[in-house]
């Protein structure tokens, strides 16, 4: 009698132990692991495809005073100057970033089409800008379960597919085309997943 009281308490304690293995496993294997941080220099360069820029609106605004603020899909933070230079630009998505005048003048237009001019922009008022389409860029893909972290060529650090923001299937990573006709690694920047179908030519893309 006592045999058999012994053998069923042992039967219990050992399938316990069974099933309480079993739900660690279980419970390990669902664990989502941590994506790891990828540099550069980690991507797949042959990835990169012929692209350029649509024609699309976004807005610009020179400021009255020092306008400190983030851009929520780069995590970038900016502070826009009184200076005659700092320019806000206000994206597809709402995001916003600071861009020099200079290069405002030679990279937009008017909606009409027309030359932007320093004249046009009124303090702490946004207006209404146009890209100019063309080609001259390559863009690569990266799925958004990897990030990248890129350091620009003024100076910023963004990572492709940062937590906490959307980003559709996977953000991109964009250059500029070399004198050589190939892409110019030296300049490279991200431009998010969501946003990046209406603003950039998918055509040769491999997606």
């Amino acid at each position: 009698m006592m045999k058999r009281k012994f053998q069923a308490v042992l039967f219990v304690l050992v399938a316990g132990a069974v099933l309480f293995a079993a739900g660690c496993a279980s419970a390990e294997s669902g664990k989502k692991e941590a994506p790891v941080l990828l540099q550069f220099d980690d991507i797949d360069k042959s990835g990169f495809f012929p692209t350029g820029k649509l024609s699309y609106t976004i807005e610009g605004m020179m400021v009255s005073k020092d306008m400190n603020f983030t851009n929520y899909l780069e995590g970038t933070e900016y502070t826009a100057k009184p200076n005659g230079s700092d320019v806000v630009i206000k994206g597809v998505s709402g995001e916003l970033w600071r861009t020099p005048l200079d290069k405002v003048l030679t990279t937009y237009t008017k909606k009409d089409g027309s030359k932007l001019s320093a004249a046009d922009f009124i303090p702490d008022q946004y207006i209404p800008m146009q890209t100019i389409a063309g080609s001259g860029n390559f863009a690569c893909f990266v799925p958004k379960d990897k990030l990248v972290e890129i350091h620009t060529a003024w100076g910023d650090v963004l990572i492709a597919n940062r937590p906490e923001v959307p980003h559709g299937v996977g953000d991109y990573l964009v250059c500029r085309e070399g004198s050589d006709g190939k892409p110019d690694f030296s300049d490279v920047w991200v431009v998010n997943g969501v946003t990046f179908p209406h603003t950039y030519d998918m055509t040769y893309s491999k997606r």
